[in-house]
Formats: structure tokens, sequence, C-alpha cells
């Protein structure tokens, strides 16, 4: 009986470390998993701002080639943005929200609408696009405040990895 009673409790102290043991494991596991998801998310929320800032500073590009289009708008600081562009600024800002600055884009839009150039019907079509009278300084300084929260977000990603961060550097 008392041989008994000893194997008895022997089986219930192992089943409690076993089972203590499997409670860390899981706890372990959802942690890792929670930090790998939280580094995958930080991470897409560089890699949209870099896409944001790539298609910003093309348009920007675009004056160049554009330019005899609608040269008479005398101020240098003008901004040509085609109608596919803006289209696309909006509905890529949309669809990435939840990786995006909400207020900073919201600020962009408003600026960049505030200044644009009322044309006709017929020179919007010739031209194919919107010009926004002195855009070009709004269309910069959210380029520059874009890439600003990037590297930020790069500090903070390497912090958290405690490691350096390859993914990102651009030669």
């Amino acid at each position: 009986m008392k041989t008994a009673l000893i194997g008895l409790l022997g089986v219930l102290v192992g089943a409690i470390i076993v089972g203590v043991a499997v409670v860390i494991i899981f706890k372990y596991f959802e942690r890792k998993d929670n930090r790998t998801r939280d580094l995958e998310h930080r991470a897409k929320e560089i890699e949209t701002l870099n896409l944001l800032n790539k298609k910003i500073n093309e348009v920007l590009g675009k004056r160049n080639v554009l330019m005899e289009d609608y040269v008479r708008f005398n101020a240098f600081d003008d901004c040509y943005i085609t109608i596919d562009d803006y289209i696309y600024l909006h509905s890529f800002a949309a669809q990435n929200n939840s990786y995006l600055p909400n207020y900073l884009i919201e600020e962009f839009f408003k600026n960049i609408s505030q200044r644009k150039v009322i044309l006709s019907p017929e020179e919007t079509v010739r031209m194919g696009g919107y010009t926004y009278k002195g855009g070009r300084v709004v269309m910069e300084s959210f380029s520059e405040n874009l890439l600003v929260i990037i590297n930020e977000k790069k500090s903070q990603l390497s912090k958290l990895t405690n490691k350096p961060l390859h993914y990102f550097d651009v030669k």
C-alpha cells in the first residue's frame, strides 16, 4: 500500500512537471510567433513607405519629360501629375492604409488638392493630367517626411532584432 501511494505521488508530481513544461513551451512558441508577426508587420510598413516614396519621386521626375506641355505655368515649383499617377497614389494609399501614417497621407492629399489648377476638360484631356500650383514643394516635403519615418522605423526594427538589417540595404 505504501509503495502504491508513493508510486501514485511520483506519477502526480511527474504529471505536474510535464504540465508546467508544456505550458511554458506553448507560451514560448506563442511569444515567438507574436514577435515574428510584429517584425513582419514592421518590415511591411517600411516596404510600403519605400514604395510610396518611389512613386512620389517618379511623379516628381516626370516634370522634366513633360515640361513643354505645361510650360505656360511659369513657376518652377509647379507639379504635373498624370491622371493615372493620381489615381494610383489614391488607390495605393487606400489599399495600404494600415501600413501608412494616416494623418500624413490625409494632409498630403488635402494640401495637394488645394493647389490644383482649374483647367477646362479639353485642356486636362490634352495634357493627360493635372497641374498643381506649388505642388512640387508639397510633394518634396512629403517625400522627406516619408524618408524620416522610414529611417525611424528602420532604427526601431534594428533595436528589436538586435541584429543589423541587410534586407533594406539598397545599393
